[in-house]
């Protein structure tokens, strides 16, 4: 896991750039779908509503998580951000990918002409330099902290309020950019067939993000395990520190937005003292660090191992 930390762009910045940006679709598109009557603009509504429901529980997440630890949370409360994430995929799946495909069946069962249709492809174009400009952002942030490439930083299991806001805001952009090659296609042919098929994928689009948020937020709520090769490099910079034999048992999971929790179980050698074995501590945990600046929390058990088991190590 790299280094790198984000400069100049914060989580919070991402998620209400998020927000402002799906409040502007939200209002543009509810009084376009009003005017048009398109299947397809109804869907970037519906769409907006979700992400703007998202981005506030998202907000809300975000605030919950910073509280300081006490009696009752002696860990904290990072780990809370996982659940309100959980809550804005959601949100995505019901308040918007639901009404969308309900919105595109109509207009297959009962079509109706568009009244304006260059005003709804005007607005869809609207939605997609917003949406684009809000992913623009969630990127940079992924990537900076990622310290890699964006596929990468996407992967792993950290940043949830990050990743959220990027997902959406891509699907957000995904689906004005399907809905306008279905209003387009409607100006020119005449079929209002792709209006609602315009609003059908944008529900698929929706339904799709939202399953893969939740199975995110699944897995960091059930204590997701960093990915092999981080916990390889946690390994290396351990048994690389002096006095350590072995590592019994190693566990690193996300314990919050930006943070991990390292849990180990060493072999010591035997002829250390009180201060000798406080002092490798010490160094373990200052080169777990060094290696996965992330890490909030470091456990360490220590299980001397009696002569016979060195022997025959």
């Amino acid at each position: 896991m790299s280094a790198k930390r984000s400069s100049g762009i914060s989580a919070r910045r991402v998620v209400v750039v998020s927000f402002l940006v799906d409040v502007l679709d939200v209002v543009t598109n509810l009084v376009v779908a009003l005017i048009t009557g398109s299947a397809v603009v109804f869907s970037e509504m519906a769409q907006g509503v979700a992400d703007s429901a998202g981005s506030a529980l998202l907000v809300v997440g975000e605030r919950r998580a910073r509280r300081p630890r006490d009696a009752a949370h002696p860990l904290g409360y990072e780990r809370e951000a996982f659940f309100w994430s959980l809550l804005s995929a959601v949100a995505m799946l019901v308040v918007g990918a639901g009404p969308s495909a309900w919105r595109g069946w109509r207009q297959i069962v009962d079509p109706q002409p568009l009244e304006a249709p260059l005003l709804a492809i005007a607005v869809l174009v609207l939605a997609i330099g917003t949406n684009g400009w809000a992913v623009s952002l969630s990127a940079r942030k992924l990537v900076r902290e990622g310290g890699g490439s964006l596929g990468a930083a996407f992967r792993s299991g950290n940043r949830p309020l990050v990743k959220s806001a990027l997902l959406r805001d891509a699907v957000g952009t995904f689906t004005s950019v399907v809905g306008l090659v279905a209003l387009c296609l409607y100006q020119a042919l005449g079929f209002v067939a792709f209006d609602a098929a315009g609003a059908l994928a944008a529900a698929v689009m929706m339904a799709v993000g939202a399953l893969f948020l939740m199975g995110q937020a699944r897995a960091l709520i059930t204590g997701r395990s960093l990915p092999e090769p981080d916990l390889d490099r946690i390994r290396a910079v351990v048994l690389d520190t002096p006095a350590v034999e072995a590592i019994n048992q190693l566990a690193a999971l996300y314990s919050g937005v930006d943070e991990v929790f390292v849990d180990l179980d060493l072999d010591l050698a035997e002829d250390l003292d009180t201060t000798e074995i406080e002092a490798v501590l010490d160094d373990v945990e200052e080169r777990v660090r060094g290696r996965v600046p992330e890490t909030g929390r470091v456990r360490i058990q220590l299980n001397s191992p009696e002569p016979e088991d060195l022997e025959a190590v």
